[in-house]
């Protein structure tokens, strides 16, 4: 079954690998399908693709891959009814939003990538299982951007950091029991910060 609207995915990317993604892209391409994960995004019926990629705070790459589905048909009932969205669409702004070139995403859209790798790392670590290395990174590239926003929780940042940091070096030594650890520092210093800057 074809997808519809719009589906953004992304990736944050060592330096020195971004030939290496795009081969691992390319594949993914030829599988017809993109991403990694419970929910790949198929690209059958897509009408258009976008691939993005510009440096991030701390040394890597971020990489957004933008792709294009035909529109959903609206029902009857919805042009009888104007105003009320049918599901999967999508109304307001446009989510094609480029940001200049060198400027930051947009911090809703930063946290709300954060709040799904974040999700991600925290069940695989429930599982007792190591995250998946692609969520991983992204969300540590993500929280040395997020830190550079100013007015959304600065008292919080160089904790945020620590714990960050900690978390990456537990799963560079494959410490399941030292990352269960961080990611409920994390989890608790996300509320706490929350709590004060929702």
């Amino acid at each position: 079954m074809s997808m519809t609207g719009k589906h953004k995915i992304e990736f944050a990317i060592p330096e020195s690998g971004l030939a290496d993604w795009l081969r691992a892209l390319a594949a993914q391409i030829d599988a017809g399908e993109l991403g990694s994960g419970e929910a790949p995004v198929s690209l059958e019926g897509y009408r258009g693709m976008k691939i993005s990629v510009k440096p991030a705070f701390g040394g890597d790459l971020r990489a957004k891959l933008s792709i294009k589905f035909p529109k959903p048909v609206r029902s009857a009932a919805s042009v009888l009814e104007p105003g009320v969205p049918e599901p999967g669409i999508v109304e307001g702004e446009d989510e094609d939003e480029d940001e200049g070139e060198g400027e930051m995403p947009r911090y809703k859209s930063l946290k709300k990538h954060m709040k799904s790798t974040f999700k991600t790392i925290g069940a695989a670590l429930a599982a007792g299982q190591t995250p998946p290395a692609a969520e991983f990174a992204s969300f540590i590239a993500d929280s040395k951007l997020m830190v550079a926003y100013p007015g959304k929780g600065d008292e919080f940042y160089p904790e945020y950091l620590e714990k960050t940091q900690a978390l990456e070096a537990a799963f560079a030594a494959g410490d399941l029991e030292g990352m269960k650890a961080m990611h409920q520092e994390l989890a608790r210093l996300k509320r706490e910060c929350h709590s004060r800057h929702a």
